[in-house]
């Protein structure tokens, strides 16, 4: 990898080397907005946070440059995605692995099976619990592998950036996959005393994470129960 951003680079400068003096003054003045906003970012990064927002002033009038400054950020190893909001023009980055320790951490082995929508776009809880619909046709066979209970400040940590490589995420890394029928195997994250939470299973073969918001485990029976109606399962939707 080293070699090749390495050659990337003595292309770029041959190639650069053929630009007139204006040229190159007119190229730089195009992309020293966008290197401003990247170092003023980076120099205000903190990585004890989950995410972080930061505002991009009048470069999000520019959608070139908004493409511009995400492909830039994103290949910071620290950070795993950027989202612009064009509302509030600021761009929101998802960090990879923050500096947190979960200390309080409670977990029951005990497992359940049932039905859930799972996908792999939300970023963040309150997304999850907004677009939540209990009717929702497509759902897919789950079961849960581990219920992993955090404090409210610890939960909500986690809730800013549900993606993160949490270490019990990370640690539970086996306990994350589809079977051969389908079923996709998680975890389920709670706040401690309270019913609801979040289901993430970070596809280890894929590289993808599902995620889903269940307000509780009402649906959900123990494994080893007898299951009288078991609802048809669907895949997780992309």
């Amino acid at each position: 990898m080293e070699q090749m951003n390495r050659t990337h680079f003595q292309n770029m400068m041959a190639k650069l080397e053929n630009f007139r003096e204006e040229e190159i003054q007119v190229l730089q003045e195009y992309l020293e907005p966008v290197f401003e906003v990247r170092e003023k970012i980076l120099s205000s990064f903190s990585e004890e946070k989950a995410s972080s927002r930061f505002s991009v002033g009048e470069i999000s009038d520019e959608l070139m440059y908004v493409n511009l400054l995400e492909d830039l950020l994103q290949t910071d190893e620290r950070i795993s995605e950027c989202r612009m909001d064009f509302d509030a023009c600021d761009i929101i980055l998802y960090h990879k692995q923050p500096e947190h320790s979960y200390d309080s951490m409670k977990t029951t082995e005990q497992k359940y099976e049932g039905v859930a929508a799972m996908n792999l776009f939300y970023r963040e809880l309150g997304d999850a619990m907004f677009y939540y619909n209990p009717d929702e046709p497509n759902k897919g066979c789950v079961v849960i592998e581990k219920i992993i209970s955090l404090s409210d400040e610890d939960f909500w940590f986690f809730g800013e950036n549900i993606k993160q490589e949490a270490s019990f995420i990370t640690d539970n890394e086996e306990l994350q996959y589809f079977d051969q029928q389908m079923t996709l195997h998680c975890l389920f994250i709670q706040k401690e005393d309270a019913e609801f939470g979040v289901l993430i299973s970070h596809d280890q073969k894929s590289g993808e994470v599902y995620s889903g918001y269940l307000p509780n485990l009402d649906q959900f029976q123990e494994i080893g129960c007898e299951i009288s109606e078991k609802e048809d399962c669907m895949e997780p939707q992309m």
